[in-house]
C-alpha cells in the first residue's frame, strides 16, 4: 500500500468517527459542527483523487 492509499483510508476513517459524532449529537450546534467536518473530510477525500491519477483509475 502506498502513501496515497494510507491517506485514503485514513481519511475514510476519521470521516466514520465524524459521522458517528453527528448521529450521537446531543445539540444543534454540535450537529452543524460535526457536518461541516464531514464536508470538509469529503472536501479531502475527493481532492486526493483528483491529484493523483493511479488513484482515480482505481476507484472508478
Amino acid at each position: 500500500m502506498n502513501r496515497t492509499d494510507e491517506l485514503f483510508f485514513e481519511m475514510i476513517v476519521t470521516y466514520q468517527r465524524h459521522a458517528q459524532a453527528v448521529r450521537n449529537a446531543k445539540y444543534q450546534e454540535t450537529r452543524e459542527m460535526a457536518e461541516i467536518l464531514l464536508n470538509m473530510d469529503i472536501s479531502a477525500m475527493w481532492f486526493l483523487t483528483q491529484r493523483t491519477p493511479d488513484t482515480r483509475s482505481r476507484l472508478v
